[in-house]
């Protein structure tokens, strides 16, 4: 099948050569807060917040192999108060696991993170907060997968093919390339009133660049040259922003992009969402937009909000030179989060009046 082929050719050629600049990346970025900024942790009003998102990539094309997928999952709190009265500090935990290719190049980390959320005034309605995660990285690839199904030289007894690349695997390291990870991020947030308010963020991941090389030495078969064991991960730059509008009591409306860039490849997304309050008694909101990442795909939103749950689906529609091959399919995102509100009931103290004479 020339689709199939094609397909598997360019997830080898990416694989062997341009794989190494890759990094996690959602359309439903909102859903993600801890891969975004990891001043994300602890933004909000509850006692928990529990959340997870699940990306995958091209299975309606080269088919449902599983070999572009991205699952992740984080909690997070806003644990005690800060120096001052209005401000707070979060902590969260969150893991995430990329894996794509034929050759099942994995990309994994596990990291703990803190922020500080400083109040700008005394009313509250500012705050610029600060926050960092580190945790430990490994990357993995399976050389054994540079197998075609239907490749390009000698065909087997039964009609297919299983023709291995042409490449040299002798130098490649089996097991985890692992390093120690840092990131570090900074959000500005303000209510400009009252049917108004905006963020801004920008943050760093991989500060400390570790070492991830999956060779030793060697050479590919065709004559180019393999990346050694030194190879550090390349600094991934993020910059967001995002305006909610609230245009009447059941409406709003929420323009936003991301901006981020990594060993020289940019991504650019910009979205608009509206949510829509259906049901104000049962606290039932639709949620719904359209996102562009530019050069590369149009997504749809849609999903729901009930009370403290919200899911999301968003379907990459591709737009890419890739849709000559992709007709136009591209990936699929499921993600969802619960916020835990965990109050102590207040104690209301009995007075006992006692009536004059």
């Amino acid at each position: 099948m020339h689709v199939r082929k094609l397909l598997l050719l360019l997830a080898s050629a990416f694989t062997l050569s341009g794989v190494m600049a890759q990094d996690i990346h959602f359309s439903q970025f909102n859903m993600s807060p801890m891969t975004l900024n990891p001043a994300n942790i602890g933004a909000f009003e509850g006692s928990v917040r529990i959340g997870g998102i699940y990306r995958g990539q091209w299975a309606s094309v080269i088919g449902n192999k599983g070999q572009y997928q991205t699952p992740s999952a984080f909690v997070d709190a806003p644990v005690i108060r800060g120096f001052r009265k209005k401000d707070w500090v979060g902590v969260g935990l969150m893991f995430f696991s990329d894996k794509a290719g034929i050759g099942k190049l994995t990309h994994s980390a596990a990291k703990l993170g803190a922020s500080y959320h400083l109040a700008l005034n005394k009313k509250g309605t500012s705050y610029l907060t600060l926050g960092a995660q580190y945790g430990q990285a490994s990357r993995k690839l399976t050389p054994d997968g540079f197998l075609f199904a239907e490749g390009f030289n000698n065909p087997t007894s039964s009609g297919g093919y299983n023709q291995p690349l042409d490449v040299d695997f002798a130098n490649l390291n089996r097991g985890k390339a692992s390093w120690t990870d840092i990131d570090g991020g900074i959000v500005l947030k303000s209510r400009l009133n009252k049917v108004m308010d905006f963020s801004i963020g920008y943050s760093m991941y991989h500060i400390g660049q570790g070492k991830y090389g999956l060779v030793t030495g060697g050479s590919t078969g065709g004559g180019g040259g393999v990346q050694s064991s030194s190879d550090k991960i390349g600094r991934r730059s993020v910059a967001t922003g995002q305006f909610n509008i609230k245009m009447s009591d059941k409406f709003t409306v929420s323009p936003s992009f991301v901006y981020q860039t990594m060993s020289g490849a940019d991504e650019i997304i910009v979205q608009g969402l509206g949510a829509y309050l259906f049901n104000p008694e049962k606290e039932i909101t639709l949620l719904f937009g359209l996102g562009y990442r530019l050069a590369d795909a149009v997504h749809p939103i849609v999903g729901a909000q009930y009370k403290s749950l919200r899911v999301g689906l968003a379907y990459d529609v591709n737009v890419s030179s890739l849709t000559s091959v992709s007709n136009n399919r591209g990936g699929f995102e499921l993600a969802a989060n619960y916020i835990v509100k965990i109050y102590k009931p207040s104690v209301v103290k009995t007075k006992v009046l006692c009536p004059r004479f």
